[in-house]
């Protein structure tokens, strides 16, 4: 899996450690000089225009841009759905992603109608599961802040969560996925994507 090569450095252990994780709840968007003679990834396609009136489709983040002078990066968000999100690059996820080092990452720590949603809705808290942050655990550097999007809404996030991203060392700031993926794109442009990283769910999640 292509986003592994930047593991190579670590010792052999924790890239098995690594791969073990990343195989289990990830998968990382190729290159654009593979993407023309691979199979994307399962929950990657390419992205296709969407039908005119579309309900499923967010406000687009390209609107948005104050730094139009400066090239996005390539994990940069076009646009976000109730079911995933549209790149930069014209990839559609359908699934929740985590945009780390210029990659792209499906990420799935809660499914809509599950537990975690219904305690979103009853409680106004994100819990998430400790295998959750699998992938900050062994990349390395590590980013300088994880920008969290929880859903439809901002929500508050559980104390465990805020303690198991401060144990990292990484700064943790927490909004609605809509405001997340325009903050990203802002700050990603801006710093570059190796000291910024982002976590969101799907823009339905909690609806």
């Amino acid at each position: 899996m292509q986003a592994l090569s930047r593991f190579n450095a670590m010792p052999a252990v924790s890239r098995r450690l690594a791969r073990g994780v990343l195989r289990a709840a990830f998968h990382a968007r190729p290159s654009p000089s593979q993407r023309s003679h691979q199979h994307l990834p399962d929950g990657l396609r390419q992205a296709t225009t969407p039908v005119e009136g579309n309900t499923n489709r967010s406000e687009t983040l390209s609107n948005l841009d104050v730094l139009g002078s400066i090239p996005a990066p390539p994990s940069a968000v076009e646009a976000t759905y109730i079911d995933g999100f549209l790149l930069n690059n014209g990839i559609r996820v359908h699934d929740g992603v985590i945009l780390l080092n210029n990659e792209v990452f499906q990420w799935r720590p809660a499914l809509k109608g599950g537990p975690e949603e219904s305690k979103a809705k009853t409680r106004g808290m994100l819990e998430l599961v400790e295998e959750a942050w699998g992938l900050l655990d062994v990349v390395y550097p590590k980013p300088e802040l994880l920008i969290l999007g929880t859903g439809a809404k901002t929500l508050m996030v559980s104390p465990k969560i805020r303690t198991r991203i401060s144990e990292l060392g990484i700064r943790l700031d927490v909004m609605s996925t809509h405001s997340a993926a325009a903050q990203y794109n802002l700050l990603a442009t801006e710093r570059g994507g190796s000291q910024i990283a982002a976590a969101m769910l799907v823009g339905g999640f909690g609806k």
